[in-house]
């Protein structure tokens, strides 16, 4: 069902990365940012991600009423941050300012809102600031003890969202780190210290560095507010949002560590206190999963500041038109949702392999210009979702969304543009934008190469377009003889050609494996016994056929069930086409002549005889090889032969 959705401060730190998340929801639900920030690149990307962007206070009730009717969920993130760390810093207007905006703001989203919103709920780690001595693993009810007007406003504004009888999770985040199209916070001690590295500079460590810190990654704050919207379970809760638990001297060594040129100098000054952590214990146990880490984000934010002459102005991509075509050719558009800045050619040989990663960050949109893949994907946002496998030919654009792992298979020799907005510097690829992700392992390559069909198998148009996909499933009847066995997984896709109209599979999996060993035994089914020994009957009548002439071939003879009948009234030629041996077995033991093997060209000379019948009940449904196998029923028919078709489907 459609939502509608508000994120307030949706152009801050961590509303930016939320709405990057959504980006790929905006076209199933309604999607609103409130924001009194007004920045036209960032207002004009929303756009673009079929975003609504209202320019708004959020106390201003007489603007906001009305988008905030009827919200199914709201991830109210607006609020001052930029505040006192210290009480050396305070600033009464200041603090009166933010004190204000959060809790006014907070009573408009629950005074404006149904009774039936969620409301999500950004506190802080900083409600337990009070804490003197070092104290580790604070869980969610452990006795609050805020200090500055900061903190004592969120502690406010959690008993404003749990006193107003609304649905709500509020998420006690810790000290939030990681690079933000919404200016990245520089008072956030990793994000710093990043920043200091980049540039050669030194740190210093107060105290020593010994203080502990919760620290998350600003990737996985953003994934946790969309992973509470959608957990419809989850409501009326507080849980603690955070990932690494470490000391400020272990995050200056990481940035040591990823540039060797970084100083750290430790002072022996006092500091506020020595510290906390939190635990994350109770927001694991819902499912949520971090994704990302605290030395990938360092490196990453050290490698993004040390370069030099970074594009500042990107020109977007504007929407095409549709394709023309005149005498010279064809010109085919392709619109893109987001702003370029570099291109990156690509070639790869047939039979090679690319990718097996995600990226936290960026869209990847690849152009490609010769040869053809086989794509496989897989949304890691979505913890139900399945792995899922298409063709991309010369011409054709791929768009995989941030967060969605890929791997692209090479089918033919193939060149490709790779088309980003960010980076692509291989010294630092699969770290800055890309990390690894074992999508596709080289023995599902081999498979996926082998058994993948991208032509029609009627009528041989690769004009192929799909229809479902239920994702990689294993074999019918596959069954494993222990707990622990393993079996394969092959894509289950149907596709439908728009050229003659038939309906087939994407994968054609190799018949040795499904049917040298089949475990359906058709004669275990009565109603099966009495059609075949009927049907039998009426084709000897109808057909004239002689006991001691006639000859009956059945193809996919299973255990003999449909010959059987034809023994029992005196047929003396009869022969069933069998590829499993343990059925075959079956049929040999009732006396009934059986080839063990599949019907095609190469097993002909084996086959004797010209047939006065041939059967095939439910076997061309089955048999990727329609057209081959027609032909050799057609060889083993004779002149006056007849050949009957049973279709179940």
């Amino acid at each position: 069902m459609k939502k509608k959705i508000i994120i307030t401060g949706g152009l801050g730190y961590i509303g930016s990365e939320l709405c990057k998340i959504y980006s790929g929801e905006s076209w199933n639900n309604q999607i609103i940012v409130i924001d009194n920030k007004f920045s036209s690149e960032r207002v004009s990307q929303l756009r673009n991600w079929n975003i609504n962007f209202v320019h708004a206070d959020i106390r201003d009730v007489e603007k906001v009423r009305e988008h905030l009717k009827n919200a199914d969920v709201v991830h109210h993130l607006a609020g001052i941050t930029e505040v006192a760390k210290i009480k050396e810093e305070l600033d009464s207007e200041k603090d009166k300012e933010m004190t204000d905006v959060a809790r006014d703001g907070t009573s408009t989203i629950l005074n404006e809102t149904s009774e039936n919103c969620k409301i999500i709920f950004p506190s802080t780690h900083v409600v337990f600031e009070g804490i003197e001595n070092l104290k580790y693993d604070i869980d969610e009810n452990y006795k609050v003890s805020p200090v500055l007007p900061y903190a004592i406003g969120k502690h406010e504004n959690e008993n404003q969202i749990k006193n107003s009888g609304k649905k709500y999770v509020i998420l006690r985040l810790g000290s939030v780190y990681g690079l933000s199209q919404g200016a990245t916070r520089m008072n956030i001690m990793p994000n710093l210290f990043s920043m200091i590295s980049s540039q050669n500079g030194t740190i210093r460590l107060h105290g020593g560095g010994k203080q502990l810190k919760s620290l998350v990654p600003l990737i996985d704050v953003a994934r946790c507010f969309k992973f509470m919207e959608e957990s419809d379970n989850l409501r009326n809760n507080i849980f603690n949002l955070t990932k690494d638990n470490t000391t400020v001297e272990e995050v200056a060594e990481l940035c040591r560590k990823h540039n060797s040129k970084t100083k750290i100098i430790k002072t022996n000054d006092k500091v506020p206190n020595s510290g906390y952590t939190l635990s994350n214990k109770k927001l694991l146990n819902t499912g949520f999963k971090f994704l990302y880490d605290l030395d990938i984000s360092i490196k990453e934010m050290i490698h993004s500041w040390s370069k030099k002459n970074l594009i500042k102005e990107l020109e977007y991509v504007k929407d095409g038109e549709n394709n023309f075509t005149d005498f010279r050719g064809k010109i085919s558009n392709h619109e893109l949702t987001e702003p370029v800045n570099l291109i990156g050619l690509i070639s790869s040989k047939k039979g090679t392999m690319r990718a097996n990663h995600y990226h936290p960050q960026q869209e990847q949109k690849c152009l490609f210009t010769k040869g053809q893949i086989i794509e496989v994907y897989k949304d890691l946002l979505n913890p139900g979702s399945r792995k899922i496998t298409q063709v991309v030919n010369a011409g054709q654009i791929s768009i995989i969304k941030p967060n969605v792992a890929h791997t692209m298979i090479f089918t033919k020799d193939t060149t490709f543009l790779n088309l980003v907005r960010g980076e692509r510097e291989h010294e630092n690829y699969g770290i800055t934008h890309t990390i690894k992700h074992d999508l596709v392992t080289d023995k599902e390559k081999k498979n996926l190469i082998e058994s993948y069909k991208f032509e029609c198998r009627s009528c041989g148009s690769n004009n192929l377009k799909r229809v479902i996909s239920l994702g990689y499933q294993p074999l019918a009847n596959n069954l494993l003889n222990k707990k622990n066995d393993k079996c394969e997984y092959f894509p289950l896709e149907l596709n439908f050609c728009e050229n003659c109209f038939n309906c087939q599979l994407s994968v054609v999996v190799d018949p040795k494996k499904m049917f040298t060993n089949y475990l359906y035994t058709s004669s275990t089914s009565s109603s099966f016994r009495e059609h075949f020994s009927k049907a039998a009957k009426d084709y000897i009548k109808f057909f004239k056929m002689k006991k001691n002439k006639s000859y009956v071939i059945d193809v996919g003879s299973n255990d003999g069930i449909a010959l059987k009948p034809f023994k029992d009234l005196g047929f003396k030629k009869l022969l069933g086409i069998e590829p499993a041996k343990n059925l075959a077995k079956i049929s040999k033991k009732q006396k009934i002549k059986t080839f063990n093997g599949f019907l095609e060209k190469k097993n002909l000379k084996k086959i004797k005889g010209k047939a006065d019948l041939i059967l095939a009940s439910n076997v061309f449904a089955h048999s990727d090889k329609l057209k081959e196998m027609a032909e050799c029923m057609l060889k083993l028919l004779s002149k006056d032969g007849t050949i009957i078709l049973e279709v179940q489907y």
